[in-house]
Order: structure tokens, then sequence, then C-alpha cells
């Protein structure tokens, strides 16, 4: 990958980023309009979308952002109160904005069928804005539309300027490397700079020779129009120049020794120096590390020309990746260390204070790389908010989202993930889940304003991510009755509420009487089940009728680590994700049935739950045990609960996941692998691939 290229891969990621803050701060900006705060954040991320945007060469969303950025200007500067009408077409604009940017990325010919409609509405607004009528309007826009071709070249006036600059030299930056200067020219020639033999573009020639990187800004605002334009005199006030160069600040002086020394103006760009007070991790093909700046002492002039609010190092993935394995090995060798029987029986207190404290560096470090992985579900709860207004307008339905538990973190592969599962549940629940409108509402005794509620929270070692609504429930008999009818159960099964409302996850299924292009309940449930189990999670539903439904997300820290409690059976050691343990006994002889040599049955609580014999599983040679002599681990799968038969329960321990060799990926009962302390390899099972087992015992012989 060129360098240049690579310029541009930051700045589609850092576009990206833009956007998605846009897309979040539009809407905060809607509900409290007078946060002129916020408007000028909102402004400061279109002014650089768009200064970035042309670049690069995305001329459609440079001409996009520019009208729009002249609106937000006008209402930042006047704090004029922003029209309600006004607010949707603000919103509206991002969305277009988002649209343009995947036609530029994927190089589209088409644009968005909204996009000519929406620039001729900003366009109108700001106009209408300036000149207060209709018909100036008109001419204004064919005026602007005559004025383009200068303003392609140059800016009309100084502080646009400036911040052009500014917003350069942090570009240039990010593809500065060692041995590499960055160089602020300004040119202000006198008028008979022309007559002199002299002209900017000369001078570009030169600095072009041994540049890495160039580009000028030229200050347009003192130009004459055409019918009053004199060839030979020098009308361009100021041109700033941004040059990339191994040279040093002599040699780049030496291009200008035949100008006036107020013509000309080299200065030394250095880069910004930050202190690193926080670190976080945000990935899309690539991680950062962000850092913070640290705080501007009074004396720091307030002109400068570096903006050093923080610091950015883009780290591949790959790497963060081996470093985390590199982690798992060192803890390995540590717990290795600390459980070797040979170094356990050397009597010597200064090798006991070692290994303790070799045993909390590792641990520090490991908990260190593993927050490396965490981030706040806070971008992802704010992505729903928009969801939320989408489908409150379309439904015609009046809401109010309550998040709670944004500052949650979560391993960052799994955020982008969630974000499908989230949107379907969120359309569900205001599609389905709330009352048809407010007259219904107000007649169960409930306020005609629907609440949807949008929580993260730990528990037991996961984190639980729920979307609960104050709605009719799910009526469980019709789902009940709707499952006999499809087949999916018989009917002679005792099933518990959470399992009758988990069949709405079944695919197909719905109760919906008639299903919309928004949701459906059970439409689509199963795609969600599924994303979800891929993440090694689950879901649970709660539910009360007429008074509401919860979809509770119950996921692991992280896709890299597994809370696992281990087990022994036929001489090998297990691992069964704690997720799934819902309990282990040692069962009474009493209550374990065996039917027609078809399968082995455990009696617990009224269910007659399968027995599964790892043994059997694996085929492996052991001195069969009956279930009383051992120890059954109830375990929940998709298909319903079973009982795991094992010698003896080792423990409870979080292990480093490791991936299995080809041999071994085709056994589907088995998710995985991992590394003991003591050195030895226990196998992660895959509880919801053992279900099948009894379903082949019970019904072949």
């Amino acid at each position: 990958m060129t360098k240049q290229e690579q310029v541009k891969a930051i700045f589609i990621e850092e576009a990206g980023e833009i956007i998605e803050k846009l897309d979040v701060d539009i809407l905060r900006f809607e509900e409290n309009s007078a946060d002129f705060d916020l408007l000028n954040e909102i402004f400061r991320g279109v002014h650089t979308l768009k200064g970035n945007a042309n670049a690069f060469g995305f001329t459609r969303l440079g001409e996009f952002v520019h009208h729009f950025e002249d609106v937000l200007d006008h209402y930042r500067s006047t704090k004029e109160d922003v029209e309600v009408h006004h607010l949707e077409l603000f919103v509206g604009s991002v969305d277009v904005i988002k649209e343009v940017m995947t036609c530029e990325l994927d190089a589209l010919p088409d644009l968005p069928t909204d996009y000519e409609e929406c620039l001729v509405k900003i366009k109108n607004l700001i106009s209408s804005k300036r000149h207060g009528s209709t018909q100036v309007v008109e001419v204004k826009i064919q005026t602007t539309m005559m004025m383009d071709l200068a303003s392609e070249f140059g800016f009309d006036c100084n502080d646009r300027f400036e911040s052009e600059m500014r917003n350069g030299i942090q570009i240039f930056q990010m593809s500065q490397e060692k041995g590499q200067n960055l160089y602020r020219i300004d040119l202000t020639l006198d008028s008979d700079a022309y007559i002199r033999g002299f002209d900017h573009l000369l001078f570009l020639g030169l600095l072009k020779e041994n540049a890495i990187a160039l580009e000028s800004f030229f200050n347009m605002e003192n130009v004459q129009p055409l019918e009053s334009f004199v060839v030979d005199e020098n009308k361009i006030s100021h041109v700033g120049i941004l040059l990339l160069t191994s040279q040093a600040l002599g040699d780049v002086s030496e291009n200008f020794e035949f100008l006036f020394d107020h013509e000309y103006a080299v200065r030394l760009i250095n880069l910004p120096s930050v202190e690193i007070v926080e670190t976080d991790i945000e990935e899309n093909h690539h991680s950062e590390i962000k850092a913070e700046e640290s705080r501007k002492s009074p004396e720091r002039k307030e002109n400068s020309s570096v903006t050093t609010s923080k610091s950015t190092i883009r780290i591949d993935t790959f790497k963060l990746d081996e470093l985390f394995d590199s982690v798992g090995e060192l803890v390995i060798a540590q717990n290795f260390i600390a459980q070797n029987e040979k170094i356990s029986a050397i009597e010597d207190e200064s090798i006991s204070r070692a290994i303790e404290t070799l045993s909390k560096i590792t641990k520090r470090i490991q908990d260190r790389v593993m927050s490396l992985r965490m981030v706040a579900i806070r971008d992802t709860f704010d992505k729903m908010k928009r969801v939320v207004r989408d489908t409150s307008k379309k439904t015609g339905k009046e809401l109010h989202l309550n998040v709670q538990g944004e500052e949650t973190e979560i391993d960052k592969t799994m955020i982008d993930s969630l974000s499908d599962p989230l949107i379907h549940i969120i359309r569900n629940a205001i599609d389905h889940g709330l009352e048809a409108d407010g007259a219904e509402r107000l007649s169960v005794g409930k306020k005609a304003e629907g609440v949807i509620t949008l929580r993260a929270f730990h528990k037991s070692g996961s984190i639980v991510i729920s979307v609960s609504d104050d709605g009719r429930g799910i009526n469980k008999e019709k789902v009940y009755r709707k499952a006999i009818e499809r087949g999916i159960i018989s009917g002679d099964e005792n099933l518990t509420d959470s399992q009758i409302f988990g069949l709405i996850m079944q695919p197909g299924f719905s109760t919906a009487d008639t299903i919309s292009d928004l949701s459906g309940r059970g439409v689509g449930l199963d795609v969600v089940k599924t994303s979800i189990e891929k993440l090694r999670g689950k879901i649970e539903i709660d539910s009360k009728e007429g008074e509401g439904t919860t979809f509770s997300m119950v996921l692991p820290l992280t896709l890299a680590i597994i809370d696992g409690m281990l087990v022994q059976a036929a001489g090998e050691i297990y691992i069964l994700p704690t997720l799934s343990v819902v309990e282990s006994f040692r069962p009474e002889q009493e209550i374990v049935h065996a039917l027609k040599e078809r399968g082995e049955f455990v009696s617990l609580r009224g269910q007659h739950l399968p027995i599964i014999r790892l043994s059997d599983v694996f085929d492996l040679p052991t001195h069969r045990i009956e279930p009383w002599e051992g120890i059954l681990v109830c375990v929940e799968t998709e298909s319903g609960r079973i009982a795991i038969l094992v010698d003896e329960l080792v423990g409870r321990q979080q292990v480093v996941i490791k991936p299995l060799g080809k041999s071994l990926a085709k056994v589907k009962e088995i998710s995985g692998g991992a590394i003991l302390g003591s050195g030895d390899i226990a196998l992660i099972l895959n509880v919801d691939e053992l279900r099948p087992l009894i379903e082949v015992q019970s019904g072949g012989n």
C-alpha cells in the first residue's frame, strides 16, 4: 500500500467515525435545539469532513457538506432558533451524507435519490435566511454556481483559510515518518510580482521537485470580478503551502531567495507532544490507542499553528491479537511454575516470594491487555436512538427511550455483531410490543407515551443487554397453540414459561395477525438467536401479559476467554461454559431410569432429563459407572436441558480459548481447547451439539 493509499484509508476510517458521531449528535440536537455548544460540535464535524472529502477527490460529498456547513454556520453565528421542519431537514441531511459517502467509496456513478432534493432545500434555506425572499434566493443560487469555479481554487475569508490550513496540517502529520519535515510556507507576493517575473505556480513547481507531499491554499477574497480583472497585477493576497519533505529548513528557504523578506515565511511544524492518560480500543479493520493531551498552560498562545488535543496510534488488529496470545502463553507458563510439584517442594522463602510476585505481575499484565479489547457500549446504544426515532415516526407511536448502563464495557470484537440483533429486537418491541396507539394505552390505564428501556449490566461474570417495553406482553396461550399447529411441539411437553416464550425464536414462527415491513414477533428472531449464539451467548425472554416484555441477551465479557467449569470424565478433563450450567448434583438411585436400553433419564423436579455419558460421545474406554455413583451436571441447551454424567468436579476457572487443528475442527461436540496450569489440554464442550445424540440413542436399536 502506497503512502497516499494509507492516508486515504485513514481518512475513510475517520470519516466513518465523524459521520457516526453526526448521526448521534443530530438527534440530540433535535431533542434540544437550544444547545448551541452541541451545534458547534456538529459544525466542526461537518467542516472537518468537508476539508478531508475535497482533499481526496470526493467532490460530490464535499459539495453537499459545504452547503450544509453554511446552514449550520448561519444558525451557530446568529444564535437563531431552528424551526421544527428545518430540524427534520438537518436529520435528513445527515442521512444523505451517509449515503453519499457509500457512493464515493464504492465509486458509484449515481447519487442517492434524496441528494438533489435535499441540496436544493439547503440552498433555499441559507439563501432565504441571508436575503429573506424567494426571488432573491433563485438569483443567488445562480450567482453562487457562477462563483463555484473560483471557490474551488481558494477561500473567500481568512478564517476559513486558516481553518483549512490547520486541517491540512493534521492530515499531513498522520503520514509523516521519521526523517521527514513538515513546513508551512506563506506567500504574500506584492501586486507587481508578475511584472518582476514571479508567480505562485513557479514556486509550487520548485517545491514539488523535492516534495513527498504538497498542498496549497489560495485566499481569493481580493480577486476582482472578471470585467475588472487586470492580467499583470497580482490580487491573490495570500497563498499557504504545506510541504512534506526530507529537506532542511535552509534548503527549502533557498527557493525564495529572490523575493523580498516580507513576501514569504517558512516555518517548521513540530509534531505535537502528548501525555498518554487513557487507553481505549476501537476497531474497524484497525485498532486505535487514543491518548489525551496534557492540559494547556495559560501561557500558551491561542493562535498556535498546531492543534495537539489528542494523538492517535493505529495498530493492526493482528498485532493486538498476537499480544493477547503471547500474554495467554505467559499466564500458562506462570501457572505451570506455580503448580509445579518440584518447585513447590523447595522450601525457600525467597523463591516463594518471587513466584508470588510473578503471579501478581502476570495477572496485572493480563488484565491490562484484556482492557485494550474492552470498550463502553455507549456508541452502540447511541446508534439505537436513531432506530427508535425512525421506527417511532414510521409507526406513528409516541414513545420515550430510557437508556441505562452506557458505560458498561464489552469486547470490541463483539460490538459490530450486536447491532443487527439489537435493531431487530427494538423494532419488534415498538411495532408489535407496544399498543397500537395512545388511545389503546389509555384504555388499559397506561400513559399514552410508550417506554422502551435499553439496559446493559454485569451479572455473574457475564454482560446482559436487555430491551424492555411496557406494551401488551406476549400471549403465552397463543404462542403454545401456534407451536402445536406448526408441529414444533406435540402438546405433551411440560414447558416452563421461559421455554414457551423461547418458541417465538423458531424459524418462521409468528403470532402476529399482520406482519409489517418493520418486524413481526418471531419473524427474523431465529436469525437474532443464531447471531447471539455465535457470540457464545443466549437470549432469555420474560413477559407478563398486559405489562410488557423483556428480551435479555446474556453474553460473555470477551470472546478470547471463557469462564468454565472443569469436570473429569473417563480420565479426561473437559470444560463446560458456566453460562450454560444450571446446577450439579449427585442423584438418588430412585430418580434414575432407563427406557428399554434406549437411553437413561433422571427425574428432576418434574422434568425428565436425558443423561449424556461423555465416554459414549467420544468413544473412550473406561470403567462404566452408574449415574448415582457419579455427578450429574444439568446444562441448558437450545433444545432443552440435559444432564451430563461426570466422575468429579475439578473447579471453576477462566481459560484462554485456543483454536483446534483441522482434524478436530469437524468434531461438532467440541468448540475449542485450553491449556491448563498443569500443562494439560482440556477440551471445551459445545453442549448444544450433545442433545442430538440422545435422540439417536432413543430412536436407534
